[in-house]
């Protein structure tokens, strides 16, 4: 016999108009593609502080709370095995990225083979701030990490021989003038 396994999905996006495109894009609806949309703002302490990760599994007796009951993300505390984080870290300053690194850190489940995972603009180099172009003009700058630079963030936030940290450099072209772009493809599983 066959099992399906099932895992709750929470989606944070910028905008909830973004999934409902992805629906139609999809062809699902939210029965066919049940996911939790969690609104919040990542720095804002009651709806994600940061916690040291755990390094056992001794969290309370029970199981993970209700998914579809969330107003933050605190209760999930050491209840997380996968978090993808795409186009996101590299909006932020150095300082801020790694308050982020240490809040999802809070997150994961302390079970081997739990991960948090993504891919953002990243540089090959040692300057890490990249000036692009947006989509209605003008400029933005970007805090892009080196393999190196990233993989130290992460050494900070988890204990020493917790986790396994890889990153890799690639390149694209994307965009009407085939801009190229450098990004970072990384995945940081728990050991």
């Amino acid at each position: 016999m066959d099992a399906q396994v099932v895992l709750p999905v929470i989606r944070l996006t910028s905008a909830l108009e973004y999934w409902e495109l992805g629906h139609k894009l999809f062809r699902s609806t939210n029965e066919t593609f049940p996911a939790t949309f969690v609104s919040g703002n990542v720095f804002d302490p009651a709806h994600l502080e940061v916690h040291p990760p755990l390094e056992t599994c001794n969290l309370e007796p029970g199981s993970p709370p209700d998914i579809s009951t969330l107003s933050s993300l605190n209760p999930l505390r050491g209840h997380v095995i996968a978090i993808h984080a795409s186009s996101f870290f590299h909006l932020f300053d150095e300082e801020k990225q790694e308050h982020i690194a240490r809040a999802f850190a809070g997150l994961l489940s302390p079970l081997p083979g739990s991960m948090i995972l993504g891919t953002q603009g990243g540089v090959r180099d040692t300057n890490p701030t990249v000036e692009t172009h947006g989509e209605r003009g003008g400029i933005f700058t970007m805090y892009c990490h080196t393999v190196e630079s990233w993989t130290k963030m992460w050494e900070k936030v988890f204990p020493k021989g917790t986790v396994r940290i890889e990153a890799k450099i690639g390149s694209d072209r994307v965009g009407l003038g085939e801009t190229k772009y450098e990004f970072l493809q990384w995945c940081v599983t728990r050991l």
